[in-house]
């Protein structure tokens, strides 16, 4: 199935912007669902109609009169909810953990899972099997470690650095200088599409609100998705203009346009 994402880094498809819009099971009609996506994405109402038959045609949704609602058995599919972040939540305390393990190649797949769970704890590779992270988080590791089992293969350190390596280790590991550019594109590309939704011409007010209401999920999203790359440092660690905390404030501003379950 063809599938059309938002923007060069979008993180939500047409078919999921489809059920994020019949998510409340409503019936909602086949032209403002249309007419939304177009409006976010600019991409041709053939398209979009395109996806929406398709996803007919396999029973995710059903049409009557004009109108078009989720069918039970594709709200599996939905995108699930996103927990609330709040920036600056570790205190910087000089003191780093350092995870090393060694699984052998039969173990491949446990070894992919750590270093998975280790990303998404904001810990950065050293080398292979070497990670660290710039706190001391030790102790909720070693529980997490422990729980799988796994205390055989890993090990856990913390440790103090030299504070004139610090900085350069951070920025080697984490680049944090392409970190910060990434987070200056979105603040444009976030206040260019929101400016772009208010002035569109729709016919029905109600229809604004739910377009606002799909973009700030959106952008919620695409926000959370730099904020995993993000160790959350002290500002003398941080590159020059550093905009993490004006990605965040945009993020922690989208309540206003999120139609919260």
């Amino acid at each position: 199935m063809s599938k059309t994402s938002v923007g060069k880094k979008g993180t939500m498809d047409i078919e999921k912007m489809v059920f994020y819009l019949l998510r409340k099971g409503e019936w909602v009609s086949r032209k403002e669902i249309e007419e939304i996506i177009k409006s976010i994405t600019n991409i041709k109402i053939s398209v979009i109609a395109e996806i929406i038959n398709k996803l007919i045609k396999k029973s995710d949704l059903t049409e009557k009169e004009g109108k078009i609602k989720l069918l039970a058995k594709a709200k599996r599919k939905m995108i699930k909810s996103d927990p609330q972040v709040h920036y600056g939540g570790i205190k910087w305390g000089r003191r780093w953990t350092m995870v090393i393990f060694d699984f052998p190649e039969r173990d491949k797949k446990t070894r992919d899972v750590l270093r998975y769970q280790l990303q998404k704890r904001g810990f950065g590779m050293m080398q292979l099997s070497v990670w660290v992270k710039p706190f001391d988080v030790s102790k909720e590791i070693r529980n997490f470690i422990r729980g799988r089992n796994l205390q055989w293969r890993v090990k856990v350190l913390t440790f103090n650095m030299r504070h004139q390596d610090e900085k350069e280790t951070i920025h080697r590991i984490w680049k944090m200088d392409k970190l910060n550019n990434e987070y200056k594109e979105f603040i444009e590309h976030t206040k260019k599409r929101f400016k772009a939704i208010k002035n569109y011409s729709f016919e029905k007010k109600r229809t604004l609100y739910r377009a606002l209401d799909l973009l700030a999920r959106i952008t919620e999203k695409d926000y959370l998705q730099l904020y995993e790359k993000d160790p959350e440092l002290n500002s003398n660690l941080l590159p020059t203009n550093w905009a993490g905390k004006r990605a965040f404030n945009i993020y922690r501003q989208l309540d206003k346009y999120l139609a919260r379950e």
